[in-house]
């Protein structure tokens, strides 16, 4: 009977990983660990202790603070407490050290806590840095950047903002980092990183390159994970038996993979999912045991979209077919030789005076010999709509293209950031396309995605 474990009095999964001082002086409250005046007394001393803080804050100096940096001090007291409490084996024992011990103390040792993570952190980023993938999406650069989680190691205030985040991290994780704050989210965010590479670095930049280029010709641009892309590519040649360095699978094999897949109820696809994951494991000798688990918890997701896919007939969106950009067909588009200035005020202000459409687009096609003239006209002249439809009527599907890939009308870039003509002209541009007939719209579109400019 003396080995059977004590029943714990809080509940941790009530507690919050965030607020985790207050949750546990919450709870331990509730379930009578501390009554009002154990309550009163930490109030009282976390009181005193931001009184400490503020007076050091101020260098010494008597004189008054915001408001607001008092509710950070307080907040960053709170959650440097909190991440001693966390460290205690159970809440039980952390609400018996609220109640038994002074708070500046239990700070005290939250501190040393807070920085011997920040030095782990330091040394897992360095880790991640060494195995940083070699990628032109924005969002994985400009996070491991200087001026990304770089950032926080230069602004990290463990005195005053030791719950905040100085750091701007846009790449988002195959499992993200959910009910932490402070130096605790980043030594979390940056070992969920680092075990990510790690599995990609299996791969040849080059592979993950076409791989994501098959998802999307824009993916530098895009919010997504590598790590999800990459893990369910390869267990897709796995379920296919391809080659899982390659993660290269065809049309058919997707096909294929359909009909297989599509017999199995969930629980049998998902002894195969994990099948594929254990072959992935051999093949790619992956041992460590900290990567499997990782690869395992990100396993249900991947699983749902798979299951999902079925349901739809959509499989090809789940497992990508790559594309290598090199190998796509090229259009060359010339613009032509540029009028000189002089010629061209002299054109653009007989454009303005002129009273009648038909005259103008005369005009227009006396003088303009470019493309990039004509387009300077498209901003400059203030043509009203019907005259820039007779002028895109005057074009062909390449130059249309063009102008398209010169002025998107559906873009990233608010209207706000543009001028006035920039935006009749892409609003103009927009009607015109869309009133066309949509094998014209499909073709030009493809243009655009092969236009390179010489």
């Amino acid at each position: 009977m003396a080995n059977i474990e004590k029943r714990l009095i809080i509940d941790s999964n009530k507690l919050s990983s965030e607020f985790c001082f207050n949750s546990i002086l919450q709870e331990a409250y509730t379930c009578g660990l501390l009554d009002e005046s154990d309550l009163e007394n930490i109030q009282l001393q976390c009181i005193s202790l931001l009184a400490d803080k503020c007076e050091r804050y101020n260098m010494g100096e008597s004189g008054s603070i915001r408001v607001e940096t008092a509710e950070s001090i307080m907040k960053s007291n709170l959650y440097t407490i909190g991440l001693y409490l966390k460290s205690l084996p159970n809440p039980d024992h952390a609400a018996a050290e609220l109640k038994l011990e002074k708070i500046s103390e239990l700070y005290e040792r939250g501190r040393k806590l807070v920085y011997n993570r920040f030095q782990e952190a330091r040394r897992i980023y360095n880790l991640v840095q060494n195995n940083k993938l070699d990628t032109i999406n924005h969002s994985y650069n400009s996070t491991l950047s200087e001026e990304g989680i770089g950032g926080f190691f230069k602004s990290y205030n463990i005195e005053y903002e030791a719950h905040d985040i100085p750091a701007s991290i846009d790449y988002q994780l195959c499992n993200p980092v959910n009910d932490l704050v402070g130096i605790e989210f980043i030594q979390e965010y940056l070992e969920n990183l680092y075990l990510e590479n790690e599995f990609c670095m299996n791969f040849a930049a080059e592979n993950i390159h076409h791989l994501l280029y098959g998802y999307d010709k824009g993916y530098a641009d895009l919010l997504i994970n590598i790590f999800e892309h990459v893990l369910t590519a390869a267990l897709g040649c796995s379920l296919a038996e391809r080659n899982i360095r390659e993660l290269s699978i065809s049309q058919e094999d997707v096909q294929n993979l359909y009909k297989k897949l599509l017999k199995y109820d969930n629980y049998t696809l998902m002894l195969n999912i994990h099948k594929a994951m254990k072959n992935i494991f051999e093949e790619l000798n992956i041992t460590n045991p900290s990567l499997q688990r990782y690869i395992e918890k990100s396993l249900p997701k991947i699983a749902s979209s798979i299951e999902n896919a079925l349901k739809l007939n959509t499989l090809s969106k789940v497992f990508i077919i790559p594309a290598n950009p090199n190998l796509e067909p090229k259009i060359r588009f010339e613009s032509g030789v540029k009028m000189d200035d002089e010629e061209y005020r002299r054109l653009i202000e007989e454009l303005l005076i002129c009273r009648y459409s038909s005259d103008k687009l005369e005009l227009i096609k006396q003088k303009v010999k470019s493309f990039d003239d004509l387009e300077d006209v498209l901003l400059d002249a203030k043509l009203e709509e019907e005259e820039f439809i007779s002028l895109f009527n005057t074009l062909g599907d390449v130059e249309i293209a063009a102008m398209i890939n010169r002025h998107p009308f559906e873009s990233d870039i608010q209207a706000v950031d543009l001028s006035e003509a920039e935006q009749i002209l892409r609003l103009y541009l927009r009607n015109y396309v869309n009133q066309l007939p949509s094998n014209r719209q499909e073709q030009i579109f493809q243009i655009v995605e092969h236009l390179i400019w010489d």
